[in-house]
């Protein structure tokens, strides 16, 4: 009964996100419904959908191409301008506070006549909100479950999420966790902060519930393991899938976690927030990935950012959203879209004596050298600077004086070279990183790094 559950669960939402027509003409009705009944985007597509539907596809695009973008500080000022004219009278799911659980399904699963917020990020640390009403709601679930099933998942399988407290609501679904597990495989372990005690939670409710697939940030499966190496915790070897997205992953710490997870297939996952899952890991490289083309259509922005346009919401549309992320826009033939060389934050970087940004990728580069070098002693790495000061902290397998004297002996001279406006350099061997995780994890970071809250962690109330 419990695995007919989940795959009726599963169907409930996991539909196709492909639809018959074509993905011109699912944006063409999206910027149609968007001119007519959305504050915010009323009369921007008039023109373009007078002439533009008659063109051949690579100057629709084009043309497509120069319509005006959306940024954080849109949605933040003109917030209430994204909602369709029609979003007033659906009843607000968190007016009143947490609604009870059979509250909470009736309205979800039957009345289906809510609305409900959830917060973004932020490189400023300072969240907006975007809304969701059944119908977005339900494509941006899709959206993780598509991700999910690339990664290997399949419906009917049990998964576990393991995010922090707050963070997309996961205190309130743990509070039903046995509900939720019989409908649709699915459970929570949320935590405040990363230590023994969470991290053994998680592995016994792994061991409970015997889920194929687990879901959690980089940084967060990072300390895991750490805390399993330390505490001479046996490796799990009966979790096939783990999927992992919102922060840049280094090869050094994949490799680590790789040995206290060695039966698990470990991909990355790209989104926001604002619309939900965008593109999933295309080959074995974590920096690149294949679009959800029915789902999103995706465009390189001015100044290293990408514009991302969800296709299916239509209550609060994000059409030519700018998110603050650096990577390659590549559309072949077909129409499929990749999105290759994955930066992350276009803010995380350094300016080097050539004028050129150095981002996150060319740390990675330098670790996985420094590694080969000297046995693979590095398995975690965070730089933080403000300016005259650069410090470079790394996380070794033991704490080998000799192999941390070596590794600095090598980095020092490449460093001082490349940014010479640092006028100390310093390099750290810490045991682990002591990191908030209600924030994101910077590799590079200004000062603590720790501007931008995780996504969904504050909720506006009415």
């Amino acid at each position: 009964m419990g695995l007919l559950a989940k795959h009726i669960g599963h169907r409930h939402i996991l539909k196709p996100l492909a639809g018959q027509q074509s993905r011109r003409q699912t944006l063409d009705n999206l910027l149609r419904h968007a001119d007519l009944h959305v504050p915010f985007y009323k009369g921007r597509f008039t023109d373009f959908l007078t002439h533009a539907p008659s063109l051949p596809d690579p100057d629709y695009w084009q043309e497509f191409g120069k319509l005006p973008f959306t940024t954080k500080q849109d949605l933040k000022t003109r917030n209430d301008d994204f909602m369709e004219t029609a979003f007033a009278r659906r009843k607000d799911l968190l007016s009143a506070g947490t609604p009870g659980f059979m509250e909470a399904l009736n309205r979800l699963l039957l009345k289906k006549d809510f609305k409900i917020s959830i917060s973004t990020g932020g490189t400023s640390g300072v969240p907006t909100f975007r809304w969701l009403d059944h119908k977005d709601a339900n494509v941006m679930a899709q959206s993780f479950l598509e991700s999910f099933h690339l990664n290997g998942w399949r419906r009917g399988e049990n998964f576990i999420v393991f995010y922090p407290m707050k963070s997309y609501f996961t205190d309130t679904y743990a509070a039903f966790n046995d509900t939720l597990n019989r409908l649709f495989g699915f459970s929570v372990v949320p935590f405040e902060t990363v230590t023994i005690d969470t991290a053994r939670a998680l592995l016994a409710e792994i061991e409970r519930r015997k889920p194929s697939l687990l879901v959690i940030f980089p940084c967060v499966l990072q300390r895991v393991a750490e805390i399993m190496k330390e505490h001479s915790i046996p490796p799990v070897t009966n979790l096939p899938y783990i999927n992992v997205s919102g922060e840049f992953f280094l090869d050094c710490s994949k490799a680590f976690i790789q040995t206290m997870f060695p039966g698990s297939d470990i991909q990355m996952t790209y989104g926001a927030v604002e619309i939900g899952e965008v593109a999933h890991q295309f080959g074995p490289s974590s920096f690149d990935y294949e679009v959800f083309t029915d789902f999103a259509h995706l465009e390189e922005g001015p100044d290293d950012t990408l514009l991302v346009t969800s296709l299916h919401q239509r209550a609060f549309p994000m059409i030519r959203y700018q998110m603050e992320d650096k990577g390659q826009v590549q559309t072949d033939e077909t129409g499929r879209q990749f999105l290759l060389n994955l930066e992350g934050k276009n803010t995380d970087f350094l300016v080097g004596a050539d004028g050129h940004r150095y981002y996150t990728s060319f740390f990675n580069h330098m670790i996985n050298k420094l590694n080969e070098e000297f046995g693979y002693p590095i398995v975690h790495f965070m730089l933080r600077h403000e300016e005259p000061a650069l410090a470079l902290n790394f996380v070794l397998k033991s704490d080998d004086i000799k192999i941390q004297r070596q590794i600095e002996k090598a980095c020092l001279p490449l460093l001082s070279r490349t940014f010479p406006q640092f006028r100390s350099i310093t390099v750290n061997f810490p045991m682990h990183f002591n990191h908030d995780y209600t924030r994101k994890f910077k590799v590079i970071g200004q000062g603590d790094g720790l501007a931008e809250v995780v996504g969904g962690y504050y909720r506006k109330t009415a």
